[in-house]
This record gives structure tokens, C-alpha cells and sequence, in this order.
């Protein structure tokens, strides 16, 4: 193999690994399902429609790039942003991340790429 599929190979493996530290698969990318146990939503997560929620990328870097994207009631977004991130983040590209209250819950869905 020559050195730019050896480095192809290895960004693969990479980004599979930081997925998986960030709790998704990769079949959870990009499949148009909202994400979350369904369970009952705490204050932090209560919501009546799409609008009270807001997507919050909860780690340094984003959900493309070994992050998480989490929804939240927008009263409670900020006390649920990182502190004192300084970068070294990789740059692939997914799908947007947006927010939706489903059952009383704010949950993210993860858009399919290009959407």
C-alpha cells in the first residue's frame, strides 16, 4: 500500500475510535432518528415543542470530530457548554446536528450528510 492510503486508513481507524469514546457507532451517524433513552425529561430537557430546545455540542471538540451533541431546554444550555477548550480538534464533516422535543424531551437528531 502506498503512504496516502496508509494515512487514509489511518484517519478511518481514528475517527471510528473517537466515536466510540463519544458513545455513538457508526450507524448512529446520519440516520434521521432522534438520539436518547425516551426517558422523562429533567428541567434541563423539558420541553413543549421544537422551539424551547437547542443543540449543544457538550465536549471540546464537535459530534463530527470525537465531541457529543446533547439537546437541552434553551434555559439551561449554557450551564452544559465545555470550559477552557484549546483546540486539536480534527475537521471531518456529518451531518447537522439539530434539536426536537419528542414526548416531552429535548433529544438531537443527527441529519443525514448533505441535508
Amino acid at each position: 500500500m502506498n503512504r496516502r492510503v496508509l494515512r487514509m486508513l489511518g484517519l478511518l481507524l481514528w475517527a471510528l475510535a473517537a466515536l466510540a469514546c463519544a458513545g455513538a457507532s457508526p450507524g448512529d451517524m446520519g440516520n434521521g432518528q432522534p438520539q436518547g433513552d425516551g426517558a422523562s425529561a429533567g428541567p434541563a430537557t423539558a420541553c413543549q415543542s421544537d422551539a424551547d430546545c437547542v443543540v449543544v455540542e457538550t465536549a471540546c471538540c464537535d459530534h463530527c470530530n470525537g465531541g457529543k451533541a446533547e439537546a437541552f431546554n434553551k434555559a439551561h444550555a449554557n450551564e452544559h457548554r465545555p470550559q477552557g477548550c484549546g483546540g486539536g480538534c480534527t475537521r471531518l464533516g456529518c451531518g447537522d446536528a439539530i434539536a426536537v422535543c419528542e414526548n416531552n424531551t429535548c433529544q438531537v437528531e443527527i441529519l443525514p450528510l448533505g441535508s
